[in-house]
């Protein structure tokens, strides 16, 4: 992919303001994890080779970002690149190997709901503007907490969009986000990769997802857009898009070098694919089973029923809720290896605006954040989200 027209330096500028937003966060993350690779005598160079063979497929724009971002803070620069570019590895053995496995996986749940099917009256207190089509993420993530979440606005920046999202702190990967066009990107994790794909031409999920939110307009470009990637160079994911008229989710298997296509009224996936072969695990069955059953029966859904279906806490506590807390009895240091839901996030085709909550869904408030509107300050430095661990 050829990059559009931009000013060298603007994405450094951006990338350094936003480090110093997010500073008091980003130096707190890395400060505890760097006390716990410190206690437990983590051999971090296996994990610096891989983020640094994974840093040349990033855009130059992208890597310029990151290296801006490590020049404005005051931290260990080893543990910061680990941070930013091997954090689920990192976990892993922070939790002695045996944090994620069959019974805990990579998580997150989302849903698609299209034009069709929204409720036309919408909630008072966060209403629609477009009427476009709905997308929840809730985003599961494993650390103890280490990783907070911030609101992130970056403005258009030369011929690129401008994007709002709620992601980690200090980090240049998006997950999830609406650009100022309206269109909604967002994802879910699947494990599959290829082994003859070396790290420095695989395109990591959270730079894929950052490139259609600065790249496309429309749901019709950002497909087009990963059509011209060969798919054996993307990693495993499921890609749930949506503009103001248009939407679909993509399952992208690279070991199978095919995007399937499911574009019905109402989507969920969780951590398996469901139109080709898989790595099934039971926490993501349970979840999107759970999923499923709160959407079958309704006639219309509205952003309410997909704010109660965040909160949902049937099979839990632990890794087959869709709100996932720690399970009771994980202890140190397999808590590194728990996954909790770290911030829930409602988004709409058309609609450059994001309803978020930080933190678990069911006991977080709801905020709403628009494109070029006033951001509360403690959304944009992650004080919000710290403050509610």
């Amino acid at each position: 992919m050829d990059e559009p027209i931009a000013d060298a330096d603007t994405f450094a500028e951006q990338a350094s303001r936003r480090a110093a937003t997010e500073r008091e966060a980003i130096e707190w993350a890395v400060d505890e994890l760097a006390a716990a690779i410190d206690e437990r005598g983590i051999d971090l160079e296996p994990l610096l080779e891989y983020g640094r063979r994974s840093r040349e497929s990033l855009p130059d724009r992208h890597r310029r970002a990151y290296e801006a971002m490590a020049a404005e803070l005051d931290v260990d620069p080893a543990v910061y690149d680990a941070y930013v570019f091997a954090y689920s590895e990192l976990c892993e053995e922070l939790a002695d190997g045996r944090g994620r496995s069959e019974k805990n996986p990579k998580g997150c749940t989302n849903v698609l709901v299209t034009r069709p099917t929204v409720d036309s009256e919408p909630s008072t207190d966060a209403g629609s503007t477009t009427g476009g089509p709905l997308v929840l993420k809730n985003r599961d993530i494993a650390g103890r907490g280490s990783r907070p979440k911030s609101i992130v606005e970056q403005p258009p920046i030369g011929d690129y969009y401008g994007f709002l999202t709620v992601d980690t702190c200090g980090t240049i990967s998006i997950f999830k986000g609406v650009n100022d066009r309206g269109l909604v990107a967002a994802n879910t994790y699947i494990d599959s990769e290829r082994d003859d794909v070396e790290p420095e031409d695989q395109l990591r999920n959270g730079t894929v997802i950052r490139i259609v939110l600065e790249e496309c307009a429309t749901v019709e470009d950002a497909r087009s857009l990963l059509e011209s990637v060969p798919t054996r160079r993307l990693c495993g994911q499921t890609l749930f898009l949506a503009d103001e008229t248009d939407a679909v989710l993509l399952e992208i298997d690279p070991v199978a070098e095919r995007i399937g296509v499911d574009d019905a009224a109402v989507v969920t996936r969780t951590n398996h694919f469901v139109l080709s072969e898989s790595t099934e695990t039971e926490s993501s069955i349970e979840r999107r089973d759970r999923a499923l059953s709160l959407l079958e029966d309704a006639d219309q859904i509205d952003r309410d029923d997909l704010w109660e279906l965040a909160r949902d806490h049937e099979n839990g506590p632990g890794d087959d809720s869709i709100c996932r807390h720690p399970e009771p009895e994980t202890d140190e240091p397999h808590a590194f290896g728990q996954l909790t839901t770290a911030s829930a996030a409602v988004l709409e085709g058309g609609s450059p605006t994001i309803e978020v909550a930080m933190g678990n869904p069911c006991r977080a408030d709801r905020t709403r954040c628009s494109f070029g509107d006033e951001i509360p300050t403690d959304l944009r430095t992650g004080r919000r989200w710290l403050d509610r661990r």
